[in-house]
């Protein structure tokens, strides 16, 4: 139906249960404006609001856990599993961040033209749909003021050369160990936000 509401938040509480709202706005910039003032509302009840469409999660809004001025990073990333290893990666990092997850190319580079919304990190998986970590890189006007590292399953030097040449800042490859892997991106965080106190491990 035409009044059915077309953007649903996800609320997961601090014990894993999951929490369901359907909101009457077309806007993801409302409904992300909404889930922030859930997460301080709820007084640390929520640890993250996803963003929700019929075609699933377009951004997970994470609890900064009262750091009112924590770096804005953008993961690009279309693969769930690596998405919610990012997630608990960043949830362990010295550094509280607030963190938005875009799905593919298309929903990164509509996330990124949004008036209010400027990232100091951009995390890029390169093989995504829609459109490509590339064309991301090639489509952002920003590139060269916003770091942008590429976390990649490649070892390709050609897609190395390819993304430094497009701008990207530096290219991570992900590692298979949980450890390595969380400190991958716990290192890329504190390197590129201004508050490198570890060093990259992983490249």
């Amino acid at each position: 139906m035409d009044s059915e509401p077309t953007i649903t938040l996800h609320c997961v509480r601090k014990n894993g249960s999951h929490e369901r709202t359907k909101l009457s706005l077309r806007s993801v910039s409302e409904a992300r404006e909404v889930a922030k003032r859930l997460l301080r509302l709820g007084n640390g009840l929520y640890t993250e609001v996803d963003i929700c469409t019929e075609d699933g999660t377009i951004e997970t809004i994470a609890n900064p856990g009262g750091a009112e001025n924590a770096p804005e990073v953008l993961l690009v990333e279309d693969n769930a599993g690596d998405a919610l290893l990012v997630g608990q990666a960043l949830a362990d990092c010295p550094i509280k961040v607030h963190l938005h997850i875009a799905r593919d190319g298309e929903q990164a580079l509509q996330i990124l033209r949004e008036s209010d919304y400027a990232p100091d990190l951009i995390i890029l998986d390169l093989n995504i749909p829609k459109l490509s970590g590339y064309g991301v890189l090639a489509s952002y006007s920003a590139v060269k003021t916003t770091p942008v590292v590429v976390f990649s399953a490649s070892e390709n030097e050609l897609d190395i050369d390819r993304a430094f040449s497009l701008g990207a800042r530096e290219f991570v490859h992900k590692p298979l160990d949980l450890d390595e892997y969380k400190t991958a991106v716990s290192g890329m965080v504190q390197k590129w936000t201004g508050n490198a106190s570890t060093e990259t491990l992983a490249f």
